[in-house]
């Protein structure tokens, strides 16, 4: 067999589950493009504790069960009967503020005081 195709194999063996007993990890760049993301961003939630990682030799790595958790805390449901829900009318006509915010618009705009020192 070429060294060609056994290399080949080795990596497509690797990618697609555990030799051996030892998970598989993905550097930075590839769990990006496995969760079609940016590598940066991935970074940033790293850095941040925000999602799960292993740090091996001063780099992130990710697991395949790694990238399933930022999957799920990802991931948005929507709410119960928000499908349904009625939606809030809309306003007819124009609609006025009440006497107490047109009061608070009325007043005089004041000068903010100085805070570094005067000069002559």
């Amino acid at each position: 067999m070429p060294a060609d195709t056994t290399a080949a194999a080795a990596r497509a063996h690797a990618t697609t589950g555990a030799s051996a007993g030892h998970p598989v990890m993905h550097t930075a760049e590839e769990a990006a493009r496995l969760l079609k993301v940016k590598r940066s961003w991935l970074e940033r939630q790293a850095a941040a504790r925000k999602i799960p990682f292993s740090m091996l030799g001063g780099s992130y790595r990710f697991s395949d069960r790694h990238l399933a958790e930022i999957i799920r805390l990802n991931e948005v449901v929507p709410a119960q009967g928000a499908r349904n829900a009625p939606r809030p009318a809309r306003p007819t006509g124009s609609v006025r503020p009440g006497p107490e915010l047109t009061a608070a618009v009325n007043q005089p705009l004041r000068a903010r005081p100085r805070t570094g020192p005067r000069h002559a």
